[in-house]
C-alpha cells in the first residue's frame, strides 16, 4: 500500500443503515504508515458521531451513498448513469437516488452536515462498494459467499490485516480506503464533475464532496 508522505490523520469509512446496521471503519495513519484500524457496527447515526468525535485529527470520509442530491428525473446523477453504463453486469446495483432506503439520504447527509459543522476541510467523498468491488476484482458483490475473500481483498488493498463481521462493515472499511485513495492521488476520477444535462443540477447540502474512483476501472 503507498502511503503519502508523512501523512498523519485518521479516515473514516461509513455505511449508513437502521438499527444496530451502521458500519464504520476508522484508517489511523501516523508518518505515512497505516498505524491502526477500528472497525464496528453501531446502532444509530448519532453513534457514528460519537465515534467520529474520538478522532480530532479526522482528514477526510468516505461515505457508502448520496453526498449530494439532483434535481433531475428520479434524481439520477450523472454518476449513477456511467456506472451503469459501465458496469452493466452489476448495473441494478445502482438504483435511483428517489427509491434508497431513507438510511441512504437521511442518516448519510446528517452525519456529513455534523462533521462538516466541526471540521469545514473535511475531504469527502462518496462510494458504491458493491460496484467498487466489482471494478477491482472483477467479481459480483456477495459478502455471505465471498465474506473471507472479500476480506483478503480489502486486507491487502490496506496492507494490515483485518476481519470483517458483516457486509455493513465491509462496505465502511472499502469506503474508507476509497476516500484514502482519493487523498493521497492514487484516484484521480471524480464521477461528480462528470457533465451534467441542462434539465438538472447537483445540490451539496454539506458542502462540495467528491466521488473518487479507481482511474483505470
Amino acid at each position: 500500500m503507498h502511503q503519502p508522505n508523512l501523512f498523519s490523520g485518521t479516515i473514516i469509512g461509513y455505511d449508513p443503515g437502521g438499527r444496530n446496521a451502521h458500519g464504520v471503519a476508522a484508517l489511523c495513519f501516523t508518518s505515512g504508515e497505516l498505524a491502526d484500524i477500528q472497525i464496528k457496527t453501531l446502532n444509530t447515526a448519532e453513534q457514528i458521531l460519537d465515534f467520529a468525535e474520538k478522532y480530532p485529527d479526522l482528514k477526510a470520509v468516505g461515505i457508502d451513498k448520496l453526498t449530494c442530491w439532483s434535481t433531475g428525473e428520479s434524481g439520477w446523477r450523472p454518476a449513477d448513469r456511467w456506472l451503469r453504463e459501465k458496469y452493466r453486469e452489476v448495473m441494478n446495483s445502482v438504483a435511483s437516488p428517489n427509491s434508497l432506503y431513507g438510511s441512504m439520504g437521511i442518516n448519510g447527509m446528517s452525519v456529513l452536515i455534523a462533521l462538516r459543522s466541526q471540521n469545514a476541510p473535511l475531504a469527502v467523498t462518496e462510494t458504491q462498494p458493491k460496484v467498487l468491488f466489482h471494478a477491482l476484482t472483477g467479481k459480483k458483490y456477495n459478502y455471505d459467499q465471498l465474506h473471507r475473500d472479500m476480506d483478503r481483498m480489502a486486507s491487502e488493498c490496506l496492507g494490515i490485516p483485518l476481519e470483517t463481521d458483516n457486509d455493513h462493515e465491509w462496505d465502511a472499511v472499502i469506503s474508507a480506503y476509497a476516500a484514502y485513495a482519493g487523498l493521497s492521488g492514487q484516484w484521480t476520477t471524480d464521477l461528480h464533475q462528470r457533465e451534467r444535462s441542462q434539465q438538472e443540477r447537483l445540490i451539496m447540502p454539506c458542502g462540495e464532496t467528491r466521488y473518487w474512483w479507481p482511474t483505470t476501472a
